[in-house]
């Protein structure tokens, strides 16, 4: 009989659990069950084989803790897991090679352009290559062993076992697989202006996707039941969506809540990483998406928990748009942390998830935007600096988008297929640089049909593998012409300005479209990055356009009498099919991100608005602090509260919004309902308000779900 692997069709509640050698010399697998058990835990996985190996192997390379004794600590936690019905996955490592695996098969290692080894970040040990047949000639061995002798629920490979680590490898292996390829040697330094450097950069992402599938096919020719998944970022160098396409389940990580150098530098992470994640992954396939969130506060400090407001919040998200929450304990069971404060907030989150399991099973997205990703443009756009290039745009328009409580999702440009178009009215694009003309073809379709679209900067401005074309993709669809030139705000050259000076930049508001409503009593709005220089279609609208910089010192000088050049800052056009477009020629979204101000937040909700004719299926009025999902099931249309009303991160402290007006389009609701919180099922007073029902939300401490449910007739 085959295993009964239905339960990962549930939203579960899970945990990473990193074992430390030390944890090997005490390891009371039983208080870690009954632990887990206590906290909600559904299932967990652990460190089994690799790098860490937590049961007595009989391979040559393995490397058993030194504290293991006559432990087979592997037994234990699988016992101690099925003793209270919690599924335990094992964890195979591939990304590290002893020393002894290194000397005695050195075709098994990564190798740097002198010909050594690369070290695994001083450990003492090794970076495998995953062209190399370490995984077909050993990691297979370890595989079969663990699955021969222990009864685990799944195999999770560490997501070092796929990728190339962001080095070169010039190992044997590489050199000739590339050459055979692409009939070059391999790159000597990262040149983007160097096709054979690209080319390596689709090498790299097509290998990777290779070992990852094989890694997947080698287990199941061990055990065809056998539930495997694998461990990656959402964005970047493993195709996450082709793993989604045949691993059983698909676990991303959301951990890095800042990016902190030795000399104390660093940069956040935004709050909705997470919640991105979460969105991104649920839009691309229909199976378990798990999403990791760390106990720890960062890298260097591992051992000290994330404060419970923030950890509260943060792991609500993933709850909130589709996937199941993981905790990573980096070090040991709940027993051993010296923190012990970090526990709190995953119980709480994973009781609440239990208490009203049936509201999130078989739920899926309400939103009518979609926010477009392109991994292109990541790639090939954003070359080595993507989060400045492209992410910061990016993110820079959710950010928008949450705060002007307006429900959406991420979804990719490999999914903009017909029956993918078909659940939205709206399309965003920010700065999608990187566009093929196939996506342009359906984009251009999908106006014709009546859909809108909001699109940024360089979207379509150049080609799948980074080069630049002489005219958009579809700017007869934005009903603008690129001139050849994208210029600094600052305008340096159009100006004949010194490039020195600090200058004070501006749009000028010419007209009092709806597409600048609430912005009043000004004539200029802040603007700063580049900006492409287009020609305007005739007929269409520029609400917005660019005003001359003048230099800010001295003050007395700080003022120009030259008269605006009027490029084009905002263009809005309706097409005949009912479709409307709006297209920013500048990088408000990524300034948005980078400074934040509430015009430019005004200007991208007024023109989601304006391109959806104000048919928002779910919105609310609070705080901008207030971050909502729209979640639907069968006979429920459910509204999803986080209140991040605590000021900066960390996060320090919950602080509770009252009075919270919450709305849900009429059309999604049958004509009697009624509103309840999902926290005490207390019901709620339903106003009809044009085409919306209404309720008042008394209060909101941290998460919670307005449901309005329909009542069958009797």
């Amino acid at each position: 009989m085959g295993m009964d692997n239905s339960w990962i069709n549930k939203r579960g509640r899970g945990i990473h659990l990193t074992i430390r050698d030390i944890d090997c010399k005490n390891f009371d697998a039983e208080k870690m069950g009954k632990d887990f058990y206590d906290m909600n835990v559904t299932f967990f996985s652990f460190f089994t084989g690799g790098y860490i190996t937590t049961y007595p192997s009989k391979l040559k390379y393995s490397r058993i803790s030194p504290w293991l004794g006559d432990q087979d600590i592997t037994r234990d936690i699988v016992k101690a897991a099925h003793k209270y019905n919690i599924k335990a996955i094992a964890m195979a490592d591939m990304s590290v090679l002893t020393l002894e695996a290194t000397a005695e098969h050195p075709e098994w290692a990564s190798i740097d352009i002198n010909g050594e080894p690369y070290e695994y970040s001083l450990s003492g040990m090794y970076t495998s290559c995953i062209m190399s047949s370490y995984a077909e000639e050993y990691g297979q061995k370890m595989v079969r062993e663990i699955l021969e002798n222990y009864d685990v629920d799944g195999i999770k490979f560490g997501g070092g076992s796929y990728g190339f680590r962001g080095k070169v490898c010039y190992c044997k292996s590489c050199q000739k697989e590339y050459e055979k390829e692409y009939h070059h040697s391999l790159p000597i330094k990262s040149d983007w202006n160097d096709p054979n450097w690209i080319n390596y950069q689709k090498w790299c992402i097509a290998k990777t996707s290779e070992k990852c599938k094989f890694l997947f096919d080698m287990v199941k020719s061990i055990r065809p039941d056998m539930l495997v998944m694998g461990n990656g970022g959402c964005m970047g160098a493993i195709d996450a969506e082709e793993m989604s396409m045949y691993q059983d389940m698909v676990q991303v990580e959301g951990q890095t809540r800042i990016r902190l150098n030795e000399q104390m530098q660093g940069n956040w992470m935004p709050m909705y990483w997470i919640a991105e994640e979460a969105s991104y992954m649920t839009t691309i396939t229909h199976k378990p998406i798990w999403i990791v969130a760390s106990y720890w506060r960062h890298g260097f400090w591992r051992r000290s928990a994330v404060d419970y407001p923030e950890q509260k919040v943060y792991m609500a998200q993933i709850i909130a748009n589709g996937a199941t929450p993981m905790v990573n304990l980096s070090g040991g069971p709940p027993l051993v942390h010296e923190d012990q404060r970090g526990f709190k907030a995953p119980k709480e989150l994973f009781a609440f998830l239990k208490d009203h399991a049936d509201y999130y099973d078989g739920d899926c997205s309400g939103a009518n935007i979609a926010l477009v990703y392109s991994p292109d443009t990541e790639v090939f756009y954003g070359k080595d600096d993507s989060e400045k290039r492209y992410i910061q745009s990016f993110r820079g328009t959710e950010k928008t988008l949450l705060e002007n409580h307006l429900p959406y999702d991420v979804v990719s440009t490999k999914y903009l297929v017909t029956g993918c178009l078909l659940n939205y009215k709206l399309l965003i694009l920010p700065t999608l640089a990187c566009m093929s003309d196939e996506t342009a073809k359906i984009l251009k379709n999908y106006v014709e049909a009546g859909g809108s679209i909001l699109a940024t900067f360089e979207t379509g401005l150049y080609k799948l593998d980074g080069s630049k074309r002489e005219n958009f993709a579809f700017g007869d669809l934005l009903k603008a012409s690129y001139k050849g030139i994208t210029a600094s705000v600052a305008g340096d050259n159009l100006y004949g300005r010194n490039q020195q000076a600090m200058h004070q930049n501006y749009c000028r508001i010419k007209n009092s479209h709806s597409l600048l409503q609430g912005i009043e009593d000004t004539e200029l709005i802040p603007i700063g990055g580049e900006y492409c220089l287009v020609e305007v279609v005739e007929g269409a609208e520029v609400p917005l356009t660019l005003a001359t910089p003048f230099i800010i010192f001295p003050e007395g000088l700080s003022y120009t009498t030259e008269k605006d050049l009027d490029y084009p800052m905002m263009i809005a056009f309706e097409h005949e099919s009912g479709g409307r477009t709006v297209y920013l020629p500048n990088q408000l979204d990524k300034l948005h991100y980078v400074v934040g101000m509430e015009d430019i937040s005004m200007i991208f909700a007024n023109s989601v608005k304006w391109a959806l004719r104000d048919e928002i299926p779910a919105t609310c009025e609070a705080p901008n602090t207030i971050n909502i999902t729209f979640r639907r099931q069968e006979n429920k249309a459910m509204v999803h509260l986080i209140n991040f009303t605590g000021g900066q991160r960390y996060f320090k402290q919950l602080i509770s919004v009252r009075n919270i007006v919450v709305r849900v389009d009429k059309k999604l609701c049958a004509e009697t309902v009624r509103a309840y919180m999902l926290s005490d099922g207390k019901e709620l007073k339903i106003e009809s308000q044009n085409k919306y029902y209404q309720v008042i939300v008394p209060e909101l401490k941290d998460y919670d779900v307005v449901v309005f449910e329909t009542v069958k007739d009797q």
